[in-house]
């Protein structure tokens, strides 16, 4: 391992307290940094588990730079990717005795092809504001505008792999794409999200430059992105989009483009008849699969076959056409693998149409295939990958219940039988600065009186905190019918997950007082609320998979096939242990913050698995009444 200048893992952070004002030592963040560095020195993947406030994403960085190595960081949210690069990257190049360079790389399609542009502004009227930008545009990234193009219009002026011209393009020197690789490739740490890591992978390193060191943070997350990476999708609107494109920009004959929408039209017209809205489970293919895959076979063979010798080859027009061609031959192939798996059944795959409300029925179904078990695929294309040295995997949420706390997410990354892995502790006193409130007089959750019976806690508890909550669902169907018991009643500003833009309520909740946030979903994580502001997390159930989840429900099908795997403690339990530590985690951000998790589950007290949950919680003092408690720090000091 490569040391610069005989600097240490110590070395440094003993310059960051000299050299960094307000920074705080942290015994935990030197103990992670160095399970890190051990792991990069033995070449041996890390599974690591940091708690709130360790500072993991420093604590990665420094041994990380001191090997020499090329780094990727991969990322689940834009937020963290931020952070790497407005804070966390900056302060490390403060502080270390020589220079490093970083860049954020992201997925081509991000960027605008000029190219690309000018050919469309010859054929179609494009959105002024976006030629003004482009005017102004120093990196040509879509994040950079104030406003959302079309997805229609943007798909035919992006960078995309199977339209680039290369060096023979007339705007290659000045491509944005191109500029932002190069910035990539001199780049000793690149910060990348899941999606962009795992394309990365699955074509063997043709996006990102050659890699060393891997550091997957928010790991928790990495599976089902990559279930959702490598899946597969068809709908309706899709095979319209690429029909058009296929008679605009090449002239692909009338019975060919028609004959395929029409038999798509009808095959889509018959599902949508027979579905009702939500995801419907396709255990075998419908009827007329085979005509549509037919019809795009007949396409797809048409476009690859096509040399376009008609074609005077003036301003390279030949050429474009043959890159346009196979990038519609791509989508075509797409299609057709979907399809034919959705024919072929495959024991490791689900299948499931899902049909949303729209106009026209047929066209807001979309039919997905998804593979049920990605462990083999991140086996061979990460932990497998050439010129990969060792892999950091971490987040503060991997450990669930079992003699291995990590044996459940070291089974859905498939990684290997050696691995370093370590649980650092948070630096706060969760004993001193949070109580968990679990009150077991509750109708059970598949109860029809749970969700009358919750609207009351969760009354009792805004009085005790003064609002500054956030109250936190399982689905929307409760999220709504609380916020709409309670909205009139409680004397505290509310608002609820869709009344506004996820950042604007982020906005909203730090600069009202009192404020209380219903929501669901993405606001279980990714969402830090430092000090009193937010006081309190309510949760109102275990957050057990929906059963009607077609990737779940097929999941715990495979495992009740096999003897030694019960689907419960397995899967199930294992899932919502993780989810229940990221909501949780919301409350507590700094050490001086205060305040109430309460979880309204009689489940965490009543059953024998209540007590696995727990268990993987922070310690918190825990009450199972309110008693007469008229603030938080009545409970924590009490």
């Amino acid at each position: 391992m490569i040391k610069h200048s005989g600097e240490t893992v110590e070395t440094i952070f003993a310059r960051l307290e000299d050299l960094l004002p307000g920074y705080e030592y942290r015994p935990q963040q030197l103990e992670f940094a160095k399970a890190i560095e051990r792991s990069i020195e033995s070449s041996v993947p890390g599974i690591f588990e940091a708690g709130t406030g360790t500072g993991k994403s420093l604590a990665a960085l420094i041994p990380a730079a001191l090997s020499g190595k090329t780094v990727v960081v991969s990322t689940a949210t834009i937020a963290l990717q931020e952070q790497y690069i407005h804070k966390d990257i900056p302060t490390l190049q403060r502080v270390l005795p020589f220079q490093i360079e970083a860049a954020l790389a992201k997925g081509r399609n991000n960027y605008v092809s000029l190219r690309r542009l000018e050919d469309f502004k010859v054929q179609s009227e494009i959105d002024s504001r976006i030629l003004t930008w482009i005017g102004d545009s120093e990196d040509g990234d879509r994040s950079e505008l104030d406003f959302m193009p079309l997805t229609e219009q943007w798909s035919e002026i992006n960078s995309d792999s199977d339209d680039c011209m290369r060096s023979k393009c007339p705007s290659y020197q000045k491509c944005f794409y191109f500029k932002a690789r190069k910035r990539a490739e001199d780049a000793d740490i690149i910060v990348v999200n899941h999606s962009l890591l795992l394309i990365d992978a699955a074509t063997g390193g043709n996006i990102l430059p050659k890699y060393n060191i891997l550091i997957v943070d928010e790991a928790h997350q990495l599976p089902d992105v990559a279930t959702s990476s490598f899946s597969l999708a068809i709908t309706l609107r899709g095979v319209k989009y690429m029909a058009g494109r296929c008679t605009k920009h090449l002239g692909t004959p009338g019975y060919l483009v028609h004959g395929m929408e029409e038999t798509a039209a009808e095959f889509f017209h018959r599902l949508a008849m027979w579905m009702t809205y939500g995801k419907a489970r396709l255990r075998k293919a419908p009827d007329g699969t085979d005509d549509v895959i037919q019809a795009l076979v007949e396409l797809r063979d048409w476009l690859t076959s096509q040399e376009f010798e008609q074609i005077l080859d003036i301003d390279n027009k030949r050429e474009k056409m043959k890159l346009k061609a196979k990038a519609l031959a791509t989508t075509c192939s797409s299609y057709i693998k979907c399809l034919d798996l959705l024919v072929d059944q495959p024991s490791d795959w689900v299948f499931w149409a899902e049909k949303s409300e729209g106009t026209r029925a047929e066209s807001r179904v979309e039919i997905t295939a998804a593979p049920l078990n990605v462990s083999q695929m991140l086996s061979d294309h990460i932990f497998n990958k050439e010129e990969l040295e060792t892999s950091i995997w971490m987040s503060a949420t991997l450990a669930t219940n079992g003699d291995d706390p990590f044996a459940f997410f070291k089974k859905e990354i498939g990684a290997p039988y050696r691995t370093i892995q370590e649980r650092v502790s948070s630096p706060f006193d969760y004993r001193r600065q949070a109580v968990l409130y679990l009150p077991s007089r509750i109708p059970d959750p598949n109860s029809r009186d749970f969700g009358p019976a919750i609207v009351e806690h969760i009354e009792e508890i805004l009085y005790v905190s003064q609002g500054r909550a956030f109250v936190l669902f399982t689905s929307y169907s409760g999220m709504n019918a609380a916020f709409q018991s309670l909205v009139e009643r409680l004397p505290f500003p509310c608002q609820k997950q869709g009344d506004m833009p996820r950042k604007r309520l982020i906005e909203w909740f730090r600069e009202t007082p009192q404020a209380v946030l219903f929501a669901t979903n993405s606001f279980w994580e990714g969402v830090s609320i430092d000090g009193e502001q937010l006081s309190c997390v309510i949760i109102d159930r275990i957050p057990f998979q929906a059963p009607d989840d077609p990737v779940y429900e097929a999941r715990c099908e495979m495992m009740k096939q096999e003897e030694d795997a019960g689907w419960f403690g397995s899967l199930a339990l294992p899932r919502a242990i993780m989810r229940l530590k990221q909501g949780t985690g919301r409350l507590i951000r700094t050490r001086s913050d205060r305040g109430i998790v309460a979880i309204l589950d009689p489940r965490m007290t009543q059953k024998v698995y209540g007590r696995s949950i727990i268990a993987c919680l922070p310690p918190m003092k825990t009450v199972k009444s309110l008693g007469d408690s008229n603030s938080i720090d009545d409970l924590i000091y009490d």
